[in-house]
């Protein structure tokens, strides 16, 4: 799309996200715009996926159910965000959520809505109609669609929808993501793990353009997803090895790929030469660090085996059946990147997911820690380089999740919770050592 167009569209978001509580007719966004009525509407819908109407209605239901969920009263807040009843509140509410508000509650941990940037984000914006129209590609236009919700953050995926009791729609705005997923999935139905397999379109191709949208339909991993909240609360060190072990097994299968099919991630050199360089911009980096680790992980950082890995090693993509984790979900960010990452990524997030500022939070992290780095050992017996490099290689995490979270208005609050976490592990550097475990 147009740049000039995109701003026009940026413009209105803003306008918009500033007047929920007030009528907003198309007439007014068009003629700031400079353009026709359906002109403006076409080009709307180009770059958000939606309507104006029907855009509204979602950024007014996520404002109205968090103010709820932080104590609001349902029917104020139904009818300060422009809905004239609050049986019409409720009745949009369904047709958008696929529940009454009550019951998403019940289940669900509503966070303040961000501000959409048109530049920045990454995700399409999709009503349940919209949904059912690219199921239409594979003639399973009638089947029910339904959330994928993260138990561990408590979060709705945004481009992932639950398709019936057995499939899973996954929706982007570029294709490379799906192609890379559907051709590691397709590699990897030998290796004893359960994958979400790709299920051919009705024109047989795995992947299909629907206008501005890319989709793929996958079958569902059997089993439950994983709880980090639930391992930390418990000390579960020994389902943490556990963890490590499937992550070891991962690779091992993963190991014999070509690495040319995926990009590779140079972790060291865009830690030094940018996400070190953000972070020190917030003020908290001690400079005694940041030469401490050019000079030790940069001497050994070339020495560490390398092959493509999953990158987004969170729990709540693996998959726990018979009280055994047999399956991991969501290859679309996988790289070629040094090993070490995948376990490293996989102790953060669970930490990032459940992390307080008190003291005690990291002390009860450690064992789960250990337990995936021991667990991954087992599997895949770790070198010399990597075991000197693991708390380098930690760090180099927090520091990278720090610098993207910051430059994202959405992730404004993450960005918060990894620095303080960054400062945390800093003065925790000597547990995350291999001899500590």
């Amino acid at each position: 799309m147009n740049p000039d167009y995109l701003d026009r569209i940026q413009l209105a978001l803003d306008y918009m996200e500033q007047n929920l509580k007030t009528d907003i007719h198309m007439r007014e966004l068009s003629d700031a715009a400079g353009y026709s009525e359906s002109y403006y509407g076409d080009l709307f819908r180009k770059a958000t996926g939606l309507p104006v109407r029907q855009y509204l209605v979602r950024r007014r239901l996520a404002h109205a159910i968090w103010e709820i969920s932080s104590g609001r009263k349902m029917l104020d807040a139904a009818l300060e965000y422009g809905f004239d009843t609050y049986a019409g509140f409720y009745r949009a509410f369904c047709r958008e959520y696929g529940c009454s508000p009550s019951e998403y509650l019940k289940s669900r941990h509503p966070v303040r809505p961000y501000r959409i940037d048109l530049k920045q984000e990454e995700k399409i914006l999709l009503m349940k109609k919209g949904v059912q129209g690219l199921l239409a590609h594979w003639g399973m236009e009638q089947e029910t669609i339904g959330e994928i919700y993260y138990e561990g953050s408590g979060r709705v995926s945004e481009s992932d929808f639950l398709i019936g009791e057995d499939h899973i729609l996954k929706i982007s705005a570029m294709p490379g993501g799906l192609k890379r997923h559907a051709h590691i999935s397709q590699a990897l139905v030998e290796s004893g793990l359960h994958i979400p397999m790709p299920v051919p379109a009705k024109d047989g191709n795995l992947v299909v353009r629907d206008g501005n949208i890319f989709c793929m339909l996958c079958r569902k991993v059997p089993g439950v997803r994983l709880n980090s909240g639930k391992l930390l609360g418990r000390g579960g060190e020994t389902e943490a090895a556990r963890f490590g072990e499937l992550i070891g097994k991962l690779h091992l299968a993963l190991g014999g790929l070509d690495p040319d099919f995926c990009q590779e991630n140079t972790l060291y050199d865009s830690v030094r030469t940018w996400a070190m360089k953000e972070v020190r911009k917030r003020g908290n980096l001690p400079l005694s660090f940041v030469v401490e680790y050019e000079r030790n992980f940069g001497r050994i950082y070339e020495k560490l085996p390398k092959q493509i890995i999953h990158r987004n090693m969170n729990l709540s993509y693996v998959f726990l059946e018979e009280g055994r984790m047999t399956g991991i979900t969501d290859f679309e960010l996988s790289e070629y990147c040094i090993r070490l990452f995948d376990p490293c990524y996989a102790a953060t997030g669970i930490l990032s997911e459940n992390f307080t500022d008190e003291a005690e939070c990291i002390s009860k992290w450690l064992p789960l820690y250990r337990g995936i780095l021991r667990g991954y050992d087992g599997a895949v017996h770790l070198t010399e380089e990597e075991r000197n490099a693991l708390p380098y290689v930690v760090l180099s995490i927090q520091l990278i999740c720090t610098a993207y979270f910051s430059r994202r208005m959405k992730y404004r609050e993450l960005a918060g919770i990894n620095e303080r976490m960054l400062m945390r592990l800093l003065e925790n550097k000597e547990a995350l050592c291999f001899e500590a475990i």
